[in-house]
């Protein structure tokens, strides 16, 4: 088996490059004229919340000091100039709003919607992936990657990316404006800024890593949890409650530590930029009080106050950047792991010229086949064979020895190493894998039930087979007469995992569910291995009949499943030990037959 991260194990995901974040634009791209819209409302949105600053500084000139003021060559007393100022100040802040109620909305739509189709292309891709993906990491760390990451992206993505341009848009109107008042002064706030902006640019660099490390710890956790759940009652029967709580507080106190110091260098933002903000402040007073006191300057007190006012509003953008740039590179470290998912390639997938693989008769031949699960790993060594259409073959060995691997290189759940896996003497690599999947019927040891009805389950694989056809297999291998005593019969619903109805009935269910997409080839991976001695004999008899005709492998340990096939394979050493019927094994004495009779039971260990 692939060497596979565990729980308590940090994943190590590549860093996230132009390249990667490219590709993730492209999820943009459906929604490029709503976001234009969205630019559009901004920048009309930044303009119009300095208003009420630029007009605060006309009631100083012009108002209190009963001046009035000429506008297109009107005069207009001081009494209606505040009038229409009030008016105006109305207007701009009432503005403000209805475009901030609009821009959330679209980019809401634009934010959920992008995460929306990340969400399709992630879930697109777990489709595609082989085994050996899975078999790499807890399920925990890749549901992580397709949930919590994703809807983490979402809420960035629908705010605080807006409030990043907006914020950037208040900036560059604040500098321009002061740059209009006095360029003096306006310089003097700017060199303030400079070295705050550095110092929050190391300080986000910094936070990055940390965050990118508590990504790993909060996945480990949320693997192990997951890991709990599925085994609680395992967990119940051994007593291990108390050892359970143990790794599960080392984990949360790994994860709590990482959380700690994200926040304590992400708690130097607020001194930092406050400490250098007032700095530049101070000096823009001494500064002003030397410009009016020597009258070298056309400085207003309206404009000195609009002035002032400006520059008091820099912190909080720069301080809303800097908050959300922090959402917003915790959003880049989650982005690196579900790009992750996207950009893995399947290592088992459809050749570029690929064929459609017509009806099958069902003959399989492994043409010197090597196979590891890993490189340098040996599970398979040049292993041959050739089986007619029609012959049931029964693979036995130890545990490990190679029996699953086999029949799991015959539909391409993984690919060879090197070799060739034949049907009708051609190679399944130039088949397509669907083309290939649906003329072979795969049943494992864990059947695996879906959430729905009884009859929905049988028809998983074959959507347009009728209710009478699935009733039919279900009779096949004897599961009718359990399944019409349920409350409602076929149409019972089941919860998650079969969780209702025993063992030897979910391994029935699984049964009908391949019978029904009559396969020409057909694998059986342990299939009767914990089925009661009452329905082994309605699974053997079933077999009888579901068998004929087809090229069936069996892996079993059930002496009463194995004998009965046309040719038994003994896997061990990575390869054919020995092969033959039941008849002339037992008349070799070789490893099958010590097998057989150490056994005490029907079942072969």
């Amino acid at each position: 088996m692939a060497k596979r991260n565990r729980y308590y194990e940090d994943e190590k995901t590549r860093k996230i490059d132009k390249k990667a974040i490219k590709k993730a634009l492209r999820f943009a791209v459906p929604y490029k004229a709503l976001i234009i819209k969205i630019f559009i409302a901004m920048f009309i949105m930044s303009f119009i919340a300095l208003l009420p600053t630029r007009i605060l500084a006309i009631i100083v000139d012009n108002v209190i000091t009963a001046k009035g003021m000429e506008i297109f060559g009107l005069k207009i007393d001081w009494v209606a100039l505040a009038i229409m100022l009030v008016g105006a100040y109305a207007l701009a802040e009432g503005g403000n709003a209805v475009f901030s109620y609009f821009r959330t909305k679209m980019m809401a739509k634009v934010g959920h919607g992008v995460v929306h189709d990340m969400r399709h292309a992630v879930y697109e891709r777990l489709q595609q992936l082989a085994f050996d993906y899975y078999d790499s990491r807890p399920n925990g760390k890749i549901l992580v990657r397709a949930t919590t990451y994703l809807d983490e992206l979402a809420t960035v993505y629908s705010s605080g990316v807006v409030s990043i341009i907006v914020d950037v848009f208040k900036i560059i109107f604040i500098v321009v404006w002061l740059m209009l008042v006095d360029i003096v002064l306006a310089l003097v706030i700017i060199v303030s800024v400079v070295p705050m902006v550095i110092l929050l640019t190391a300080i986000r660099t910094a936070v990055a890593r940390r965050r990118r490390k508590y990504r790993e710890k909060n996945s480990n956790r949320t693997a192990y949890i997951a890991e709990s759940i599925q085994g609680q009652m395992v967990t119940n029967a051994f007593n291990r409650k108390d050892k359970n709580m143990e790794i599960f507080n080392g984990l949360e106190n790994e994860r709590r530590k990482a959380w700690a110091n994200i926040f304590k260098v992400n708690e130097l933002t607020m001194p930092v930029m406050t400490g250098m903000f007032r700095l530049g402040i101070t000096v823009v007073y001494w500064v002003a009080f030397l410009l009016i006191s020597s009258g070298t300057t056309t400085l207003t007190p309206g404009l000195l106050v609009s002035f002032i006012s400006y520059s008091s509003m820099l912190p909080m953008p720069l301080n809303n950047i800097s908050g959300q740039l922090q959402e917003v590179m915790n959003a880049v470290a989650n982005l690196e792991s579900v790009m992750e998912v996207i950009e893995t390639e399947p290592s088992v997938k459809d050749k570029d010229n690929a064929e459609e693989m017509p009806e099958i008769v069902g003959s399989v031949k492994f043409d010197h086949v090597h196979f590891g699960y890993e490189k340098g790993q040996v599970v398979l060594s040049d292993v041959n064979f050739d089986i007619p259409a029609g012959k049931t073959i029964a693979l036995v060995g130890p545990t490990g020895s190679g029996k699953t691997s086999i029949v799991n290189l015959i539909n391409r759940f993984y690919n060879v190493n090197e070799g060739a896996v034949l049907i009708d003497g051609k190679n399944i690599a130039d088949y397509t894998l669907y083309s290939l999947r649906r003329q072979i019927g795969v049943m494992m040891q864990d059947s695996f039930i879906f959430s729905g009805t009884i009859i929905e389950n049988i028809r998983y694989g074959r959507q347009d087979k009728t209710d009478e056809e699935c009733i039919e297999a279900a009779k096949l291998v004897g599961a009718h007469d359990f399944i019409s005593a349920l409350p409602n019969g076929y149409y019972t619903e089941t919860i998650e995992q079969g969780g209702r109805l025993s063992t030897g009935q979910r391994q029935l269910i699984c049964f009908a569910r391949v019978l029904l997409i009559n396969p020409k080839i057909l694998i059986l991976d342990e299939a009767t291995a914990s089925i009661d001695s009452e329905s082994e004999e309605l699974i053997q008899k079933a077999l009888e009949v579901v068998c004929k005709g087809r090229t069936s492998f069996v892996v079993a340990h059930r002496l009463s499943t194995i004998k009965n096939a046309d040719c038994i394979f003994y896997i061990a050493n990575h390869t054919i030990a020995e092969a033959g019927t039941h008849e002339s094994l037992m008349d070799e004495k070789g490893l099958y037959y010590d097998l057989v009779t150490t056994s005490k039971t029907n079942v072969l260990k």
